[in-house]
């Protein structure tokens, strides 16, 4: 299981869920338990890796005379006038836990239609243990100056394990280099059905597809991601505030 919520509203209430699925310990194969917790083991031991995930995140922003930027994710992502967005997260970690998160939020050519969505800028978030920023890409690949921004009002949170073993497991089926692990859980009264691709020579996640089904009066959604390993950790990137 990733550690995520599933809304902007919901953040504390679904980590207290997830933190309660993880106390109770995984259940199910045994086979797909040892397998995902030495996964588990060796992926969080990694100094860094990318995340590319798309269905999780939406946005809506503007360089224009007022600086506008909005985001959105999980089942709150829905808002009018948002658009779906791609993440490419770079994960930072020490000691098993994540150490900073950059994550950079950009509107999703497949579902990018209109003017207002082909305008939108990339946006860019710094987030540490204690402290989170926001900056918006006008040119290159990183913001030019950033902006301090709520903990509670970033996608996600640093401190703690990305990958924890929690749910009902289901047997491993092999899939050519990989082995595909399903799970199941509840985050915030959603049904969440995970499959998670694991290579069996590194024993590193692959990739992974997430179907949160509707629940609670909240809409279902599915996001999907793929896993890429960096042999180091990279600098944090250079943090300038914007006057």
């Amino acid at each position: 299981m990733r550690r995520v919520a599933t809304g902007l509203v919901a953040l504390l209430a679904c980590l207290l869920v997830a933190s309660a699925a993880l106390a109770a310990g995984p259940t199910g194969n045994p086979s797909a338990i040892a397998m995902y917790r030495h996964a588990v083991r060796v992926t969080n031991d990694l100094p860094a890796y990318v995340q590319s995930q798309t269905g999780y995140v939406r946005i809506q922003d503007s360089l224009g005379p007022t600086r506008v930027a909005h985001w959105a994710w999980g089942w709150d992502q829905f808002q009018p006038g948002y658009f779906p967005a791609a993440e490419h997260l770079v994960l930072a970690q020490r000691g098993g836990h994540t150490v900073w998160i950059d994550d950079t939020l950009t509107s999703a050519p497949a579902g990018c239609h209109s003017p207002r969505c082909r305008k939108a800028v990339p946006i860019e978030f710094l987030i540490t243990k204690t402290r989170a920023y926001y900056g918006l890409i006008s040119s290159g690949s990183t913001a030019s100056c950033f902006v301090r921004e709520a903990l509670r009002d970033v996608p996600y949170g640093v401190g703690s394990p990305w990958w924890t073993p929690a749910g009902q497991f289901f047997k491993p089926k092999p899939d050519g280099a990989r082995t595909q692990i399903t799970s199941k859980f509840v985050v915030g009264h959603q049904l969440v059905t995970e499959d998670d691709w694991i290579t069996r020579s590194t024993s590193v996640f692959a990739k992974s597809v997430l179907h949160v089904a509707a629940g609670a009066g909240h809409p279902g959604y599915s996001y999907r991601n793929t896993d890429t390993r960096l042999s180091t950790a990279p600098h944090f990137p250079k943090l300038t505030l914007c006057s």
